[in-house]
């Protein structure tokens, strides 16, 4: 049993490790993620800022708009890679639970979309004047990764189902996003509700559940999908 365990672990910390090192080798997509971020901070600065009193606001749309396509970006290019060189099938060869593979690139893609996700809230600071807490910063960013692991969750598995399709990078968006509507809902209100120093616990608490919910359900079905 703590062979299994320690095996699983292992799968698991590889997996996340190979993705994590091609794209720190390429940068391709973090490149990509960054410069639309710091496009959308900038166009948010332009066009909104003067139009809305509360900055916060505008802040936390940019924000979230550049999370969201971070995240598909991230988990589309994540499952394009692993098809075009075979490499989800030589995954598939490990002699291990194929779940692992599954929290393998969870791991690695809720790394990279909070990676974003944190350049963009320092683009915010700088371009849009949000006036961050130091304080409040802890918890800003345990609301980010825990967004970022809800929306990756659902995320790698649909990317995945979908990678073979002739639309995907349309079919992928269309998919994902109504799923994890809760997840930029809860993002959204726990910003706001941290910058203006409101009570957090029923809006994390609706977090941190629907992302068990999506994480559970991407293991129980991530076999069946590549099974497909």
């Amino acid at each position: 049993m703590i062979d299994a365990v320690r095996d699983y672990r292992r799968v698991v910390l590889e997996v996340a490790r190979k993705d994590l090192l091609v794209e720190l080798r390429s940068r391709q997509v973090l490149n990509t993620a960054v410069v639309f971020s710091l496009l959308v901070v900038v166009i948010f600065a332009f066009s909104f800022a003067r139009s809305f009193q509360d900055v916060g606001v505008v802040a936390s749309g940019a924000l979230w708009i550049a999370f969201v396509f971070a995240g598909t970006f991230g988990v589309s290019q994540s499952a394009a890679s692993e098809e075009a060189d075979a490499g989800l099938d030589g995954l598939l060869l490990v002699p291990v639970d194929r779940s692992a593979i599954y929290v393998g690139k969870v791991v690695s893609n809720t790394a990279f979309t909070t990676a974003v996700a944190l350049v963009t809230l320092c683009c915010t600071v700088v371009f849009l004047g949000f006036d961050v807490d130091p304080a409040s910063i802890p918890l800003l960013l345990l609301v980010v990764v825990l967004a970022a692991f809800g929306f990756t969750s659902t995320g790698v598995l649909i990317a995945t189902m979908t990678t073979r399709a002739r639309l995907r990078e349309l079919l992928l968006p269309l998919l994902l996003v109504p799923l994890v509507i809760p997840v930029l809902l809860a993002g959204v209100e726990l910003t706001r509700a941290i910058t203006d120093g409101l009570p957090t616990a029923s809006w994390l608490q609706l977090l941190l559940v629907y992302d068990g919910v999506l994480f559970l359900t991407g293991l129980a079905t991530f076999e069946y999908v590549v099974e497909r």
